[in-house]
């Protein structure tokens, strides 16, 4: 059975919520309407406008909602509405469930437990008691603290099938974001979302829209090829909107997700459990992940890093593109070769600038704010080195920033004064905003400049090329990116 999506939609005014429940039936299988939020609830026309299967929630404060009035008052309207017409209520196992089961068939009632604290170890222990109940749904939401926490979520929902328990259960929270997308497949009656452009209701809801046309949830089956973005924190990445676009546009089975992982151990457990295909490897695990692999391409060996894994042979090979990201656009405009570089900057992303340019023969001179971590930098590559404080008087052919200095929201600062940029290439790895300040000074001064959005859609290509062994189709994966730049946006502007 496809997966089933519930919308979740939280408004002040009853006007409002029906506005909102009927815009929210373009992506949603049910919708849920948080009645608690709504301070004028009418619930002749709330429940007379609907058209989808409808959820009647009115969430106490002890369970996560808003509701202020009395407990009694609360029971009261959940009857009520159950008697108009929703097709479900809410109610919590912590409340007086009694009243609401002995006035409404069990098949409309979900029975729902939340803990915005943990994932408890006796989750089987608290089914078996809210299945007594009688009610015909259960629900439940616990907060994740780690990846590995998913599996307890498909544990839950696996015994729960082979009871033939009708069951929703999900983890909260960015580390709990895999059950949201994998809940359905591992036996969840419902996968909840929220409105797009909405508010959501619960930590970690994705949009509905990002649910099903990004995660594509109702296509996942068992056939389905499973590749995840793996780093801690995640909120930054975009991997998923650009490779799950890919993949869409390929007709290939297959989806990305995020794995917020609190260690490399706690991405294993989870790897153990649902093996991957393959994983892109953001920070702090990119040096984890070479340690992991059981071979590595000369670029990863090199920089000691590795971003992208591939699973196969029971065994996981380690690739570094961000090497060959950088390089791209760059071969593209010039013979790398030939430059007098200066990368700023002696983290992840400086080393493999440094390592690709030498790589080409480029001469290369390393400068940080840290000294130290400059000197060790240039020694790995045969690099130089200079401290910051001699920038101004470096002469270069090619600037790279490897900083995050400029990114958004930070988008007025920039590495370096607009008087230091004497030399001719400027080319920034910051991609959002996709003009760094660093780059429209640089243009203003006539140097020619490159943008990070660039790189890091060659390194995804590179990433795309590994995993599926044939080039995807760069124009999908540049309008991802700019798709996906525009929500960020959006959403940071509201």
């Amino acid at each position: 059975m496809p997966a089933q999506v519930c919308v979740s939609v939280r408004e002040p005014s009853t006007l409002q919520a029906v506005e909102s429940a009927a815009r929210a039936e373009e992506w949603a299988d049910l919708v849920e309407v948080r009645a608690d939020y709504i301070q004028d609830l009418d619930l002749s026309l709330l429940l007379r406008k609907r058209s989808k299967p409808f959820i009647f929630t009115l969430r106490s404060k002890q369970e996560g909602g808003v509701y202020e009035g009395s407990e009694r008052r609360r029971l009261e309207t959940i009857l009520q509405a159950a008697a108009g017409g929703a097709d479900y209520v809410d109610i919590e196992s912590s409340a007086a469930w009694q009243v609401i089961l002995q006035g409404v068939p069990s098949e409309k009632v979900i029975l729902s437990h939340h803990d915005f604290e943990k994932t408890p170890a006796d989750l089987g222990v608290l089914v078996d008691a809210m299945a007594a109940s009688g009610a015909g749904i259960l629900k439940i939401a616990v907060r994740a603290l780690s990846l590995s926490d998913n599996l307890h979520i498909a544990k839950l929902l696996g015994n729960a099938a082979g009871r033939g328990l009708k069951i929703s259960a999900l983890a909260m929270g960015r580390e709990g974001l895999p059950s949201r997308i994998l809940g359905p497949l591992w036996g969840s009656w419902l996968s909840f979302a929220s409105l797009p452009g909405g508010d959501a209701t619960a930590e970690g809801q994705l949009p509905a829209d990002v649910l099903v046309n990004q995660y594509r949830v109702r296509d996942i089956s068992r056939r389905t090829r499973l590749y995840g973005v793996v780093g801690r924190p995640l909120g930054h990445s975009l991997s998923p909107q650009i490779h799950n676009a890919t993949f869409a546009a390929r007709g290939e089975d297959a989806v990305l997700i995020p794995l917020e992982a609190t260690s490399f151990d706690d991405f294993l457990q989870f790897h153990a459990a649902y093996p991957l295909q393959g994983a892109a490897v953001t920070i702090p695990f990119k040096g984890d992940a070479h340690a992991l692999a059981h071979s590595v391409s000369v670029g990863a060996e090199q920089t000691r890093a590795v971003n992208t894994l591939i699973f196969k042979a029971g065994n996981w090979h380690g690739e570094n593109t961000d090497v060959e990201g950088f390089l791209r656009p760059l071969k593209r405009r010039v013979l790398p070769g030939r430059l007098r570089a200066v990368v700023l900057g002696a983290g992840g992303g400086a080393r493999a600038v440094t390592y690709a340019l030498r790589s080409q023969g480029a001469s290369v001179c390393v400068v940080a704010r840290d000294g130290a971590k400059s000197r060790r930098l240039a020694e790995m590559f045969q690099a130089d080195h200079a401290d910051w404080s001699r920038l101004e008087n470096t002469h270069w052919d090619l600037l790279v920033n490897t900083t995050p200095v400029g990114m958004f929201p930070a988008v007025d600062q920039s590495p370096v004064p607009a008087s230091f940029l004497t030399g001719e290439w400027v080319y920034d790895l910051v991609y959002n905003p996709a003009e760094t300040r660093l780059l429209q000074e640089a243009a203003k001064r006539g140097c020619k400049t490159i943008g990070g959005s660039e790189m890091f859609l060659g390194q995804a290509w590179k990433q795309h090329c590994l995993w599926c062994e044939s080039p995807p189709p760069e124009n999908v994966m540049d309008s991802a990116l700019k798709d996906a730049l525009a929500r960020v946006n959006q959403t940071a502007a509201k």
